[in-house]
């Protein structure tokens, strides 16, 4: 269950960066704006095992489900293509205010579960 909470807090703390600290922190050959909401992705899928064992607040939850609604939303606009525009820029906006709520400190993602 730890490990499965890393992975989603670890996916928020790569999701909450920068995109020079994306582009500096994943390897050159990774396609940044995929490899970063792939692993938010893949994280957001565990959440139901980790809600049913009550390790998010209802608010952390909320701002979960805000974050993955507004990224589904920028990948869909075929126009928001630029990573670095202020619609990604909220939704990296969106990720530091759901650690804040959860807790847990901004800073650079281990890797070992991204």
């Amino acid at each position: 269950m730890e490990q499965q909470y890393k992975m989603v807090t670890e996916s928020l703390k790569l999701l909450a960066s920068s995109l020079e600290e994306q582009e500096k922190y994943l390897p050159d050959f990774a396609d940044v704006p995929d490899d970063v909401t792939s692993s938010f992705e893949n994280a957001f899928l565990i959440l139901p095992t980790l809600i049913e064992n009550n390790k998010f607040s209802n608010n952390s939850i909320a701002s979960i489900l805000r974050l993955y609604n507004k990224m589904q939303w920028c990948l869909r606009n075929l126009e928001l293509d630029d990573f670095s525009n202020v619609e990604w820029n909220k939704v990296r906006e969106m990720a530091r205010e759901t650690l804040q709520l959860m807790g847990e400190p901004i800073e650079k993602p281990d890797s070992n579960y991204i």
